[in-house]
């Protein structure tokens, strides 16, 4: 099946980044997106678990559940669980909701911040692959740097709206964290594909239209390349997070301008 077809190729066209770094001369910019984000996240994941705790003992102060009596009241029976369980599942969900905030904002801030850096490091790696010269115009940068930013902020506010919907969904029915995880999951992969992928749309001088329609055609390529994106900016602890932020971004935007090119020649242009 294509679409899965196209996810692979997707992945593995971001693990041909990696001896592309080096061989073609690409590896200063594995370091802009790491400075960026010791900036961002020391200043947004701790506030955003610390307001998480803050909202949990908020919601149970309202609630009141320990000032239910044990007996003659019709939520007695409920009591124990009300009290010992609730505030921890609240507060779970909450910092789950808080953690996909956190990490789909980072995302989105690093692919707007660096939008220069993105959109140059995809031009050189064509003009390697490829031999195409790309002369450099001060007010096309410009350009590419504002449609990066719209593409960016247009998938974080529709990522966001579909969190949203996933939190009121668990809120009321916990157990559909299991369901709402992976959808969100896939769902985030696509749009940072979409936009590493729209650095190539604009090169080639697609419209924002036929951009949307070209990558919506080749989904798979995107979920693929940002999948392996998203894999890197996951990895846990501080040496995992260094190499992730050094790695994962180069890696994605080269992969998704060889998978742009793939597409191409799959069109036969």
């Amino acid at each position: 099946m294509k679409f899965f077809k196209d996810i692979f190729n997707g992945i593995g066209n971001c693990f041909k980044g990696f001896p592309m770094l080096f061989e073609k001369g690409l590896w200063p910019y594995m370091f802009y997106p790491l400075l960026i984000w010791i900036l961002l996240w020391v200043g947004s994941i701790f506030g955003l678990f610390l307001l998480a705790e803050n909202l949990t003992d908020s919601i149970k102060e309202y609630f009141a559940f320990d000032a239910i009596p044990e007996e003659g009241h019709w939520l007695s029976f409920a009591r124990p669980f009300l009290v010992s369980k609730v505030g921890i599942i609240v507060g779970w969900v909450l910092k789950f909701l808080f953690w996909m905030m956190s990490g789909t904002f980072i995302k989105y801030i690093l692919l707007m911040v660096l939008s220069p850096i993105f959109s140059l490091l995809s031009e050189k790696t064509e003009e390697k692959l490829t031999g195409k010269n790309f002369p450099f115009s001060f007010v096309q940068l410009l350009k590419d740097i504002g449609r990066g930013i719209v593409i960016s902020l247009r998938n974080m506010i529709l990522e966001y709206f579909f969190i949203f919907i996933g939190f009121i969904l668990c809120l009321f029915v916990p157990p559909l964290i299991f369901v709402t995880t992976p959808i969100l999951l896939l769902m985030g992969w696509y749009f940072v594909g979409f936009a590493l992928l729209d650095y190539s749309c604009e090169r080639h001088r697609l419209g924002v239209g036929k951009g949307i329609q070209l990558i919506k055609k080749n989904k798979g390529y995107a979920i693929g390349i940002g999948m392996v994106y998203s894999f890197f900016m996951a990895l846990p602890f501080v040496p995992g997070q260094i190499l992730g932020m050094m790695f994962g971004p180069a890696v994605a935007v080269i992969g998704a301008t060889l998978s742009f090119l793939q597409i191409q020649k799959e069109r036969g242009q």
